[in-house]
């Protein structure tokens, strides 16, 4: 997911943040859905990325599903599953302690 978020927000720079300006900005924002198709069906499964628990695969995906978002923005209407899924990971105190030492002041994208 990381890579296809990557690559839309630097083609995005690149080309002026127009939207879909051309074919290429096209192709990269489907790869991006694509993405976030593939997780969203994942969620509905189960309630982290590698199964039932929390895992060092959920901490990698926190940064896409969050942080980026703040860089290249994605409306999350149409995937309830994510939404749950950030609502989860935005409750764990682990998760709420990281946040206050490393950026208190930001207000991640949780939902």
């Amino acid at each position: 997911m990381m890579p296809a978020f990557l690559v839309d927000l630097v083609v995005k720079l690149l080309a002026g943040n127009t939207e879909n300006s051309n074919a290429i900005v096209e192709t990269l924002q489907q790869r991006a859905y694509r993405a976030m198709d593939l997780a969203e069906r994942r969620l509905g499964t189960n309630d982290y990325f590698a199964g039932n628990e929390f895992t060092a695969a959920d901490i990698m995906m926190v940064f896409p599903l969050t942080t980026m978002r703040v860089f290249s923005p994605f409306d999350l209407t149409s995937y309830p599953n994510i939404r749950a899924y950030l609502k989860r990971i935005g409750a764990r105190p682990g998760y709420q302690r990281a946040m206050k030492k490393g950026d208190p002041d930001f207000i991640p994208l949780l939902d």
